[in-house]
């Protein structure tokens, strides 16, 4: 698994965040939100996935993570958690996102859900071309993109295909 890697496709933002992500990864990914933001004037929904394994970050980056939601505040049309653990960690990932949701006043809203698929139906919406959009064709993107992440990516995609980061 690489923590930090990213899918970019249209106004959708996608990462994969275990806890480990250094500090180090995180300008290079704001800096791939903005510029996404930057040719998608509607914002961009991020949608973040929390692996089975992921462990709660530090200190440090909890706060490069805060600062960097509030530098991208009015870049976002949404922001989703896909908290993929299951048991007491499961639990306690969701209760800390649904305790952000409900005490941080944000602009878009936030979701916090099991499933790729559950994320899915409601960040789709939210993308300038979500009634286009086909929650199953992301879902296979998206997953694809994590198998290949554990592999080489390819050097360059076509003008019209998702790319990885």
């Amino acid at each position: 698994m690489n923590a930090g890697q990213f899918v970019q496709w249209q106004d959708l933002f996608v990462v994969l965040d275990d806890g480990t992500i250094p500090l180090t990864r995180y300008p290079a990914i704001e800096a791939a939100m903005r510029e996404q933001a930057r040719t998608n004037p509607g914002g961009i929904a991020c949608l973040v996935i929390l692996p089975a394994d992921t462990r709660p970050p530090p200190d440090d980056t909890k706060q490069a993570v805060k600062s960097l939601l509030g530098r991208m505040m009015r870049q976002l049309s949404c922001l989703a958690y896909v908290v993929e653990g299951t048991g007491f960690r499961g639990v306690a990932v969701r209760a800390t996102l649904v305790g952000m949701k409900i005490f941080s006043s944000r602009p878009y809203p936030i979701y916090v859900e099991t499933s790729l698929q559950d994320a899915l139906v409601k960040v789709v919406p939210h993308l300038v071309n979500g009634h286009m959009s086909s929650i199953e064709l992301l879902k296979k993107t998206i997953n694809d993109a994590r198998l290949m992440w554990q592999v080489p990516a390819p050097e360059r995609a076509r003008d019209n295909e998702m790319t990885l980061k």
